[in-house]
């Protein structure tokens, strides 16, 4: 009787230990850039300054509807996106209309994005393409993270080595 408790107890972890493992799904950035807020770093090549008791513009695209919602640094955007790989792109963007005082770089952030054929992702930092030229990049995570303040109260966009 002792054998067979014995050699029961030695097969039963065997046999769970035959179970089929799943494979390991590793990140893709497709995964990466949904639902994540990108905060703003520079578009053309320069830094935007955001003006005064203003939020840094941002974006986010939604999984769920293929929606891209967003603030382009006075008014509140939306629209569709498309994603297949490392293209991408956006359609039917729209906005709020309010009056702002720097109406020309809310304009030059609506027309990249519609710009927009493809992107990467490093080290948290979103590039954003038209063809082979980079147009605008962000980081993912909070304002804080991204802004700082001026004495005066004017918020800037932070360095990043």
């Amino acid at each position: 009787m002792k054998k067979i408790y014995l050699l029961f107890a030695l097969l039963l972890p065997l046999a769970f230990a035959c179970k089929t493992a799943n494979p390991v799904q590793t990140a893709t950035e497709t995964e990466t850039i949904l639902d994540a807020y990108w905060m703003l770093l520079s578009i053309e090549g320069e830094s935007p300054q955001a003006p005064n008791n203003t939020r840094t513009a941002y974006l986010r695209l939604q999984e769920s509807e293929n929606d891209i919602k967003g603030f382009s640094g006075c008014n509140n955007f939306f629209g569709k996106y498309t994603l297949s790989g490392n293209s991408l792109s956006f359609s039917n963007l729209g906005s709020t209309r309010m009056m702002c005082p720097d109406m020309e770089q809310e304009s030059r952030f609506m027309n990249v994005l519609e710009r927009v054929t493809a992107y990467s992702i490093a080290d948290r930092i979103l590039t954003l393409y038209e063809g082979n030229q980079a147009i605008a990049t962000f980081k993912t995570g909070n304002p804080e993270d991204v802004e700082q303040r001026t004495p005066d109260g004017k918020i800037i966009i932070k360095d990043f080595d």
